[in-house]
């Protein structure tokens, strides 16, 4: 029995040693060159990717902000706008439940507009009383200049912030300006949320 077992162990190795010597030997042919007139090789130049397409903003959601309580892919990410369409109506909420004053948000802002830097504020307003609007929290977020959809994921959001379980926050998207005032014309996109 132990004789089998060593003959099978060498004849393994025997292959082993074979198949080494053999993919040794093609790297060896093909490192030689066959005799005759050298020829400059020409490598192609790499391919020059296309400029970045913008993809198409679905209508009945541009100028909105998309909330969610999962993760929304890009748009990229889907074969066409229709498919697009029909995620985002499966995963838009208007409430979101929270923990222990914490909330988390994933968003995705169809912009009307895009600022020329890439650089947005949101600005989250508690709307809850329409008739007492209240600034609440501002957040720096940076895309990149000209686009039509800004994602924006886990953002978390919290009672020592100072947004409370029950209110609802008008979340709008404005450039970042160099401390200009902002108008309504300056607003890429907006928003309501509901914190449960």
């Amino acid at each position: 029995m132990r004789r089998e077992a060593a003959l099978a162990g060498f004849a393994f190795w025997m292959l082993v040693a074979a198949f080494l010597a053999l993919v040794g030997g093609r790297a060896r042919a093909q490192d030689r060159v066959a005799p005759g007139p050298r020829v400059a090789s020409i490598t192609p130049a790499p391919a020059v990717p296309p400029p970045a397409v913008a993809a198409p903003v679905p209508s009945q959601f541009q100028g909105q902000v998309v909330f969610s309580d999962v993760l929304i892919a890009p748009a990229s990410q889907f074969p066409t706008p229709a498919a697009m369409t029909e995620a985002l109506r499966r995963l838009k909420r208007t409430t979101v439940e929270g923990a222990d004053g914490f909330w988390r948000l994933h968003m995705v802002a169809f912009l009307d507009h895009a600022a020329e830097t890439g650089s947005f504020q949101l600005r989250a307003t508690d709307v809850t009383d329409p008739k007492d609007r209240r600034a609440v929290k501002t957040f720096d977020v940076e895309g990149q200049p000209g686009q039509n959809e800004l994602p924006i994921n886990d953002l978390v959001l919290t009672e020592t912030m100072g947004f409370l379980r029950g209110h609802r926050y008008e979340v709008t998207v404005v450039p970042r300006g160099d401390g200009e005032a902002i108008g309504k014309a300056d607003v890429c996109a907006k928003g309501v949320i509901t914190l449960m």
